[in-house]
């Protein structure tokens, strides 16, 4: 005999519903693609038809929606742009040309990408890049170096998006099936934003001779 202490609350798929669910599924993907509807309508109008067709209940769309991950989008948002409509970013920016403009265009450089790394794990990295490339041309025709290892810097910087889940939408999308914590993307994302900035900061320096 057995005695059911507990059941299981994990759900086994519908086989029968993957064809139609894979329809909707390309179907969602060629309207966003194409430029019909943005992809946050697609997207949601593909759950929409997939509650209406009997691929999903009511029970499993709710807990699919993570709420940490609408906090973390919220307070992100809100962040970024503090950061930016106040000036945040530029002055820190700033603030680091003038102190390393003694210390030569090597110095300045890994300094940028440092600073840009940082920041690309609060902000998103397209504001990063935005914000700093015009920053970085102006470091390169003050300092007399070439321009392109700076713009090149920013490049590679603003996506050493590793270190936080609010970094890039691919973390936000695994946090929540994976059970990540914050702690979990700064542990073993920090280590590789170090490197890459190591790693560039070595390279950038012998290849363009700064």
């Amino acid at each position: 005999d057995v005695l059911v202490l507990e059941r299981s609350i994990a759900t086994l798929p519908a086989r029968a519903d993957g064809p139609r669910a894979l329809l909707v599924f390309a179907a969602m993907v060629v309207t966003a693609a194409t430029g019909l509807v943005p992809i946050a309508i697609a997207a949601l109008a593909a759950a929409f038809v997939l509650i209406a067709i009997g691929c999903l209940n009511i029970r499993q769309a709710r807990r699919a929606f993570d709420a940490r991950i609408f906090m973390l989008v919220g307070v992100s948002i809100a962040l970024a742009s503090a950061l930016e409509r106040t000036g945040g970013a530029a002055f820190l920016a700033d603030s680091l040309v003038a102190l390393t403009a003694g210390g030569g265009p090597a110095v300045l450089l890994s300094a940028l990408f440092a600073l840009i790394a940082v920041l690309t794990n609060v902000l998103s990295n397209n504001a990063t890049a935005v914000l700093f490339t015009p920053i970085a041309i102006s470091a390169a025709v003050t300092t007399g170096a070439p321009i392109e290892p700076f713009v090149i810097t920013v490049i590679f910087a603003a996506n050493a998006s590793f270190a936080t889940p609010i970094a890039y939408q691919t973390n936000l999308l695994i946090m929540g099936p994976g059970g990540y914590r914050f702690r979990d993307f700064l542990i073993a994302g920090t280590p590789l934003v170090v490197i890459n900035w190591a790693v560039f900061t070595l390279f950038a320096t012998w290849y363009y001779g700064l």
